[in-house]
């Protein structure tokens, strides 16, 4: 059946309406989200433990399970790889450190 000639143009009125809040014009971007959370003093306090290790201990479990960061071993241990290790036991200790996460991406979760 044949919609009605006077009610599709307010039928498509209706939808326009409704649908316009949707356009990619109107709707925030993703840079707007990141722009966001580097505003969010959490997530600041979180990239600084991440990238220096200092003061995680009251944060670390926030800063893993809101933003998925990964622990600082791992960045303090690739920096050492071009900077060099202070010890042989701490150059082990990152190749552990370095094996743990190798055998986690092995057993990750491929989408």
């Amino acid at each position: 059946m044949a919609p009605h000639p006077q009610r599709a143009p307010a039928i498509g009125l209706l939808a326009a309406a409704l649908l316009f809040p949707l356009a990619p014009g109107s709707t925030p971007t993703a840079a707007t989200g990141r722009e966001a959370l580097f505003q969010d003093r959490l997530f600041q306090q979180c990239i600084n433990w991440m990238l220096d290790g200092v003061g995680g201990a009251m944060i670390e479990n926030q800063c893993i399970d809101y933003y998925a960061l990964p622990p600082p071993s791992l960045f303090m241990c690739a920096r050492k790889v071009f900077t060099g290790f202070p010890s042989a036991n701490d150059q082990e200790v990152c190749a552990v450190i370095f094996e743990d996460q190798a055998a986690k991406v092995r057993a990750g979760y491929i989408r």
